[in-house]
């Protein structure tokens, strides 16, 4: 089977250091240098399965109730739903060390319908969003929650690599209201009511409950969403992981990892794609 043209092709400005670079250089010199690297929006494919679990694992780290292999099956499954990034492969790719993985994913955007209770991957979602609410000892909470499963609700998946940088995810979501679309047309169940995600974020590390912790989200678009939120539960994940990638702070502030479960109304997610579009301007050149 052959395999399927690219959604987008766009070239995105990846700002990264150069860790590369030897003592000669000029001082300051490669620091934050721009690196113009050619991406492609594709349809997942059986070959993006590892991936696409690895994207799913820094979500949910060690928790044992999420099936991530599972999820990522489904997603696989959902061919008219969704987006993975891959780096584009041509004749001007220069891939001097060999060790770039044409494979690779580098994010993945998509959304799994939380009312199909039959398969595995959203039963372990159900189980573990109504947990974590639980864990918060407020009944009211743990009702709304409960009542919102039990409608059309959406979960949304918006995970990357921690240097592709926010604008990447307008087009991503821009195309999968897209896609949602034309599936409502075919009388596919991708009509929701709601949506909830997991953000990944940091808060500075204290020692009293007291005190106020400075918090950054690995995906910095992520937090227009929660401004557009009716419910956000956060849980600590320090405890799942020994080397936790996703420190982007100086000055040497100590953070931990945390998690955000954010519930918003389906209708306002083309508004938050315009924020993200206005907040997080690019060049990107199509």
């Amino acid at each position: 089977m052959s395999s399927r043209p690219p959604k987008v092709a766009r070239v995105i400005p990846i700002d990264t250091p150069d860790n590369s670079s030897s003592d000669s250089d000029s001082d300051g010199e490669q620091e934050g240098k721009e690196i113009q690297v050619e991406f492609e929006a594709r349809s997942p494919e059986e070959e993006d399965y590892h991936g696409i679990r690895r994207l799913l694992q820094q979500l949910f780290l060690r928790n044992q109730v999420v099936n991530v292999s599972k999820m990522a099956e489904t997603i696989l499954a959902q061919r008219y739903i969704g987006s993975v990034i891959k780096q584009s492969v041509g004749e001007d790719n220069d891939s001097d060390d060999g060790e770039d993985d044409p494979n690779e994913v580098y994010a993945v955007s998509t959304v799994l319908n939380l009312s199909e209770k039959n398969r595995e991957s959203v039963t372990g979602l159900r189980t573990f969003l109504l947990e974590q609410t639980a864990k918060g000892g407020d009944r009211q909470v743990l009702q709304y929650v409960t009542d919102l499963l039990n409608k059309n609700v959406g979960f949304l998946i918006n995970e990357r690599f921690i240097n592709i940088p926010a604008q990447i995810t307008v087009p991503l979501w821009e195309t999968l209201v897209t896609e949602m679309r034309k599936a409502k047309d075919r009388n596919l169940p991708f009509e929701f009511g709601h949506y909830i995600m997991i953000c990944k974020l940091y808060k500075t590390k204290t020692d009293n409950s007291q005190d106020h912790q400075a918090v950054v989200f690995s995906n910095p678009e992520e937090e227009l969403i929660v401004a557009e939120s009716e419910l956000c539960i956060d849980y600590d994940v320090a405890g799942e992981t020994d080397n936790d990638m996703g420190g982007n702070w100086t000055d040497g502030v100590e953070m931990n990892p945390w998690r955000r479960i954010v519930v918003f109304r389906a209708e306002k997610l083309e508004e938050i794609i315009q924020n993200v579009q206005q907040n997080f301007p690019t060049g990107v050149t199509s």
